[in-house]
């Protein structure tokens, strides 16, 4: 299996990845899906979109991947409960207690664990595959051994083509604290493109990682190693980068000629170049420009006014867009407003600063737009015509597997003009908006039938035949009644507070976070401490190589606090405690029954409320100290590790001139943590709190903030 899946941000999306070959296709509803800014579908789009996808043997999936808060849990059972009934093959979901509970809701429903989820390793893949996932989208920053040793347990999903997230995938909470627009929510407001000064350098977009683009080599690779999936990210982006992303991936697959496929990838999307990925390169970023600098394709010779003479051997076409940028920078653009072209290069109408000798990139390319989109398929079908008078009139259709009958009435005798079998065949012809090829076959004699009627019959055949390549599905008995089941807070278990340190602590429970896990010295000094319960904070992000090593580490520790999934399947195999931590995020009550069966201690998602948190129950608080925001599972400096600059604790500035930490953690190898530029003043009034005092460790003061963001999380 090579599964190809593209992504619909709407119905055009849709239907262009259909015609240009994927295998499967993923798309979300204006709510509950993680791109809430996309286009996103009405259930009349989806039920075209998903007939239109079945009758080609595509696959649908339902991105259906946000954190669900209590008070929105019907809402998405019953939407769910709708398009498991529209026939969708399978739902991709963030939360494996939301996904168990879908599956014990709706029966055979396949499940694929969303990349917000976190599974990285076999351990994620193993916590995935006890709830009842048949499928994990690895994070995209899982090396290719781990995507190996996962695809033998269940089959794997890879990312090989669009955005890459800076931050490790589910763990973000930069555009939610820092803006107040939750991306765990679908509302990521994307921080990471913005500019920022990295330890006093100049501005540059410090945190802004090139496109995923897969050579056919790396695609050969995953392929062995079992990936089933090979996903393709843009549902925000227009529906010719969908073509060209599933013509490349296709032509990669089957070792087709790329060198135009790539040419059409970089005009209708190129984020400064491309990378093969965290796992595999060291330059992951492009620090010059945030967003799509098309293809280059030449130089600026003059400049008269607005209008600017352009070296090269393109000869572009009326709308027509460029980029025109200077040391990779953008300083303006241009546009073909009338054709006037030369032998050496063409003229266009600019805007902003342009100057001899910038480079000139396409970002829009008209032809290419159109001839990207004018790609259709046709499914092949027989119709059979039967009108005969003093019959009843009928008509038949055979595609693939699926035969459909229809009829009408009566065929009256002709007194004058009787219908022929050119008349039938022209009006089946018509194939309205279906992607029909259709051949007729007609019987008929003396009879007379009325173009309206053989219309009428026409449409309704064709209707069913379409509506028939969907199965729909009965949802099981007894789901409205689960699905609306009342459910109590959970109980409290008295006041406790957990401080997240690297340094000994005491109190009720202590979680240690060391900056480097090679220190024995340091794990020495916190286990003097006296807090009543300690243990070991695993990295967000873990290989499955790296697991002995934190293993060997748990001597003198009650258990493991982890922030991934994995850990769930790590304290069962080490037989340790668990400390479920705010990373699990627990955004509602079926999170929260679920967690508690499995850990010691579980945190709520430190999104929450206290009213939304108090409305769960039985959980930790996060309220106090450093908010982190994001792990980073590259180097921001891009060195190599035997010169490397990176200060054990870095700051990034912002254009307002808020500073955030960014602190370096040895796993042994390092992965970088960037903490709020203010820390939370505690003051909830819950009884079971954290604290998170890493920052404070290091001998850094943040300033305070009361609220939990600027505007509040969404």
């Amino acid at each position: 299996m090579s599964e190809i899946l593209a992504p619909a941000g709407g119905k055009e999306h849709f239907l262009t990845a259909v015609n240009h070959g994927a295998d499967a296709v993923y798309f979300g509803l204006k709510r509950f899906s993680a791109r809430a800014g996309a286009e996103n579908f009405s259930w009349e789009e989806l039920e075209y979109c998903l007939n239109y996808a079945h009758c080609f043997g595509v696959k649908v999936y339902a991105a259906m991947n946000t954190l669900i808060k209590e008070d929105e849990l019907q809402d998405f059972f019953a939407d769910a409960s709708t398009l498991y009934g529209m026939g969708v093959d399978a739902f991709i979901v963030q939360d494996v207690f939301l996904g168990a509970r879908l599956k014990e809701i709706l029966g055979d429903v396949r499940l694929h664990l969303s990349t917000q989820g976190g599974a990285c390793n076999v351990y994620g893949a193993k916590a995935a595959k006890s709830f009842g996932f048949d499928r994990v989208v690895a994070a995209r920053e899982t090396a290719l051994e781990d995507l190996r040793e996962m695809a033998k347990l269940i089959e794997v999903e890879s990312f090989v083509q669009g955005a890459l997230c800076t931050a490790f995938s589910g763990q973000c909470y930069f555009s939610a604290f820092a803006g107040g627009n939750s991306a765990n929510r679908g509302r990521c407001k994307q921080p990471c493109r913005k500019a920022y000064s990295l330890n006093g350098a100049p501005m540059c977009y410090a945190l802004s990682l090139k496109d995923l683009n897969t050579s056919r080599a790396t695609f050969s690779e995953l392929r062995e190693a079992g990936v089933a999936a090979f996903k393709i990210e843009g549902r925000m982006r227009r529906a010719e980068y969908v073509a060209a992303a599933v013509d490349y991936a296709r032509a990669a697959l089957s070792c087709g000629d790329l060198r135009n496929l790539k040419s059409n990838l970089m005009r209708t999307y190129n984020r400064g170049g491309y990378t093969e990925g965290v796992s595999r390169d060291k330059a992951v970023t492009y620090t010059s420009h945030p967003g799509h600098i098309g293809e280059e394709t030449g130089t600026v010779n003059s400049v008269k006014g607005t209008r600017i003479f352009v070296l090269s051997s393109l000869k572009p076409n009326i709308g027509d867009g460029f980029k025109i940028l200077r040391n990779g920078r953008e300083t303006g653009g241009a546009v073909i407003k009338k054709a006037d072209t030369t032998k050496s290069g063409f003229y266009a109408e600019a805007f902003g600063s342009v100057a001899a000798g910038d480079k000139v990139g396409i970002t829009t390319d008209v032809a290419l737009n159109e001839k990207l989109k004018s790609v259709k398929r046709e499914k092949e079908v027989s119709v059979s015509v039967k009108a005969m008078a003093g019959e009843a009139i009928s008509a038949t259709a055979f595609a693939s597997d699926k035969t459909v009958t229809v009829s009408g009435g009566v065929a009256a005798a002709a007194l004058n003009a009787p219908i022929s079998a050119s008349d039938i065949e022209k009006c089946f012809l018509k194939t309205d908006n279906y992607p029909f090829k259709v051949s007729v076959n007609c019987s008929t004699d003396s009879a007379f039938v009325s173009k309206g009627v053989l219309n009428a019959l026409r449409r309704e055949l064709y209707a069913e035949l379409f509506d028939s390549f969907t199965e729909k599905r009965k949802v099981r008995e007894g789901a409205e009644k689960m699905l609306n089941a009342p459910s109590e807070p959970l109980e409290e278990n008295g006041k406790a507070v957990a401080v997240i340190t690297s340094a000994a602590a005491s109190g009720d429970i202590a979680v240690y976070a060391p900056s480097d896990y090679g220190n024995e010295a340091g794990f020495s000094e916190f286990l003097k401490g006296e807090a009543k319960e300690k243990y070991l904070k695993l990295p967000s992000f873990l290989s499955g190589a790296q697991t002995d090593c934190f293993k060997a580490l748990l001597k003198g520790f009650d258990g493991i606090y982890s922030d991934n999934i994995a850990g769930m399947a790590l304290h069962r195999e080490w037989g340790v405690k668990l400390f479920a931590g705010t990373g699990f995020n627990v955004f509602n009550r079926i999170a929260a029954e679920g967690i508690s069966g499995e850990a010691e201690h579980f945190a709520y998602s430190a999104e929450l409320s206290v009213k939304e948190a108090r409305s769960i129950g039985g959980g930790f608080y996060f309220d106090g100290g450093a908010v982190k925001l994001m792990d980073l599972i590259y180097c921001p400096y891009g060195a190599k590790c035997d010169k490397c600059p990176a200060p054990a604790t870095g700051r990034l500035t912002d254009e307002g001139g808020r500073t955030f930490i960014l602190r370096r953690v040895k796993t042994p190898k390092c992965v970088f943590e960037i903490y709020n530029y203010a820390a939370l003043k505690a003051k909830s009034g819950m009884n079971r709190v954290i604290v998170n005092d890493v920052v404070a460790d290091s001998g850094i003061d943040l300033p305070f903030t009361e609220g939990r963001s600027r505007k509040g999380v969404i």
